[in-house]
C-alpha cells in the first residue's frame, strides 16, 4: 500500500510546559492552560494547512486519552492531528536525555517530503543536538507557549526551506 505524501508544514508539538504551564506556586495539572492553547490556536488561524505530530510523551498509549480529552474539550480540531514521533524507549542506543529530538530526526527521515517544520519544546537538551536548533521554539515550564512565541512559530512555518 502506498503512503500519501503529505503536504504542507509540520507542527511537532510537545505538551508539557508548552500546552500546560507549571508555574513555582501552582501543582503538576493534566489540564491544558487555556492561555497556551490560544497561543496554539494563533498559529493554527495564521497556519491552515499546518498538521500537528506530537512528540510529547502525551502521545503514548498510556497516555493518549488524556491527550484527547483535553485537544477536543479546548476546540481543537482532531483533523490537525496527523501522527506521532516514534517511541524509542526500549532502543538503548537512544540517550534518555536525547530522546525527543532523535524521534523528531526519525520521524522527518521516514517523511523525507516534509520540508517545513518546527518543534515546539520546553526541553533544549532532549533535542540533543539531533534537529537543527532554528527549527525550535523553546518555552519556558513556568509560561508555557506564548503570544510571542505563536508570532515567531507563524513566521517560521511561512519562510521556505
Amino acid at each position: 500500500m502506498a503512503t500519501r505524501a503529505i503536504r504542507g508544514p509540520i507542527l511537532f508539538l510537545d505538551i508539557d510546559g508548552v500546552l500546560i504551564a507549571y508555574p513555582e506556586d501552582e501543582s503538576m495539572s493534566p489540564h491544558f492552560t487555556p492561555r497556551c492553547v490560544e497561543a496554539l490556536k494563533q498559529v493554527l488561524r495564521a497556519v491552515p494547512e499546518l498538521r500537528i505530530v506530537f512528540s510529547s510523551t502525551w502521545r503514548l498509549p498510556e497516555h493518549v486519552a488524556r491527550l484527547h480529552e483535553q485537544w477536543t474539550a479546548h476546540g481543537l480540531p482532531p483533523e490537525l492531528t496527523l501522527d506521532s514521533t516514534p517511541d524509542t524507549r526500549r532502543d538503548d542506543s537512544v540517550a534518555m536525555r536525547t530522546r525527543r529530538g532523535v524521534e523528531i530526526r526519525a520521524w522527518l527521515e521516514a517523511h523525507p517530503e516534509v520540508k517545513r517544520w518546527v518543534a515546539i519544546d520546553d526541553d533544549r537538551e532532549g533535542m540533543g543536538g539531533a534537529i537543527e536548533e532554528e527549527r525550535c521554539v523553546f518555552t519556558d515550564l513556568r509560561d508555557g507557549l506564548t503570544g510571542e512565541q505563536a508570532t515567531r512559530v507563524v513566521a517560521m512555518l511561512r519562510e521556505t526551506p
